[in-house]
């Protein structure tokens, strides 16, 4: 929907400008170095592993047949990115009766090698280093086989998972994990003199960062069999950066795991797995968050759980970067002086900032836990998008396809995670979204009035959206199996 997203070379241009003189085929080579280079100072797999030492004959459980390879290739999308074998989806999935067993636990290497698509974190990128996020393509017969392998490994280690890991977890999102934050917030900040202290931990190129050999000693657990195509996927993996139609060299990185795949996620999952601390500590996949309960009388403890997550990431090859962590101390007291008393939480002797706001998997949270600056943020936001809405209109596309493209693009920006923060909006702030709606339905349907156009085309208000949204969130919470029912108070008070 935008340039830097529907074209890799104009969007990399500027970037090109700037660093290789314009030449779009180094730029990729730099970038792909660089890439490659995060991960020089580990260790490299190589078949000497023990994990390949596998003699038995593979047990019948987990022999890929024809029938489990088609059934996956059948929820295969036609339309899904080529990788770099250049097979389409449709290929595949027309003729996935052909395809053998995989009984070996063996992967062709085509299957490793990725196309990375560099997507900037910013508009426009200035800096390889800071600025682009490297998204891998692998082959989607690839993908295929890691939808199967990942499909034992969950049952492997379903149990095993830290119970605060929301992230990569089949029926959690990041809604679930806010709203279980939020709510401990608002209880704790309810008691006289009570604050909170929360600390949101950045880890510098968590996913480039693993190191393989730890990686599989922490997966274990799992089946001889499963362990080593396990391995299979991570040994002698290549990627080459691929802006517009230009690719660069392929590279081998020694560690880390693609972004961009299935198995990705899930093994950054087991591999932050063990970072335990002494306060509550919630993860969501590479987002990791800490918070104290502090009474102004006691002496906090939170620096002791921040030591002990940084010893882990230095005996697991990772790094925590002190200037994108961010605290945040929460409380409803009128002296909001007592702030500047407590010491700023230090990570290998640098202090990480103390902050009024910070954006938290998305959603801004601020010191006193109301939701202004976080509405300001989604109605910038939302407001930028509008702009597509005006070119597209301009382009001549149909009241139909515009009103199509704000409920998909526009509208979610408004919406999003709204169970958390919804019913705590003061009129004023509700207003300030529903604006947004309107400026998109009249740009569509001008001279018309905003009940008229939402009756013609079959929309609810913003708001009434959100109580729908937040009714059907909490009809969810309130089947026992779901893992913030025990937020909810006995059914005798209610």
């Amino acid at each position: 929907m935008y340039p830097w997203q529907t074209n890799g070379k104009s969007c990399m241009q500027g970037l090109a400008n700037k660093t290789t003189d314009g030449d779009c085929g180094l730029l990729a080579n730099t970038m792909n170095d660089f890439f490659v280079s995060v991960s020089d100072h580990l260790p490299r797999l190589n078949k000497s592993h023990k994990v390949f030492d596998v003699n038995e004959e593979l047990p019948d459980q987990y022999v890929i047949s024809v029938c489990t390879t088609f059934k996956a290739l059948e929820r295969v999308k036609a339309n899904k990115a080529i990788g770099r074998d250049n097979i389409p989806a449709w290929v595949l999935r027309n003729y996935a009766n052909v395809l053998n067993s995989l009984r070996e636990g063996v992967l062709p290497m085509e299957w490793k090698m990725a196309n990375v698509i560099p997507l900037p974190k910013t508009s426009p990128p200035v800096s390889i280093e800071k600025d682009i996020r490297p998204i891998s393509l692998t082959p989607i017969a690839a993908k295929v086989f890691e939808s199967i392998i990942m499909k034992w490994v969950d049952e492997t280690i379903e149990g095993e998972i830290d119970a605060k890991q929301f992230g990569g977890i089949s029926g959690t999102s990041t809604t679930d994990v806010l709203v279980e934050l939020v709510h401990m917030w608002y209880k704790a900040t309810d008691k006289l003199n009570s604050y909170v202290r929360v600390v949101m931990l950045d880890f510098s190129k968590a996913f480039d960062l693993i190191n393989h050999h730890l990686l599989l000693d922490k997966l274990q657990s799992l089946p001889a069999y499963i362990l080593r195509w396990m391995a299979t996927l991570l040994l002698d993996r290549a990627q080459r950066v691929k802006i517009g139609n230009e690719y660069s060299h392929s590279g081998h990185p020694n560690g880390g795991v693609p972004q961009g795949t299935l198995s990705g996620p899930k093994c950054f999952l087991v591999y932050i797995n063990d970072l335990r601390t002494t306060v509550p500590l919630y993860k969501y996949v590479d987002d990791s968050t800490l918070f104290e309960i502090c009474d102004r009388n006691d002496v906090s403890v939170i620096q002791e759980s921040v030591d002990i997550a940084a010893r882990w990431t230095e005996q697991n090859d990772m790094k925590i970067n002190s200037e994108k962590s961010k605290e945040i101390i929460i409380s409803f007291a009128q002296d909001g002086n007592f702030r500047s008393t407590i010491p700023n939480i230090k990570i290998d002797g640098r202090d990480i900032a103390q902050v009024c706001h910070a954006k938290l998997l998305g959603v801004t949270i601020s010191q006193d836990l109301t939701w202004n600056k976080h509405v300001d943020n989604i109605v910038k936001k939302a407001g930028k998008r509008l702009y597509m809405l005006y070119q597209l209109k301009r382009a001549g596309i149909t009241q139909k396809d515009l009103v199509s493209v704000y409920v998909s693009v526009v509208r979610p920006v408004l919406e999003y995670a709204c169970p958390v923060w919804h019913t705590n909006l003061p009129q004023y702030l509700s207003d300030n979204i529903e604006v947004i709606q309107k400026r998109a339905l009249k740009c569509i349907f001008p001279g018309l009035g905003y009940a008229e156009i939402l009756r013609r085309v079959n929309l609810d208000t913003l708001n009434v959206r959100r109580d729908s949204i937040c009714q059907k969130y909490f009809d969810k919470i309130k089947v026992g199996t779901h893992r913030l029912n025990y937020l909810l108070p006995d059914k005798r008070h209610i």
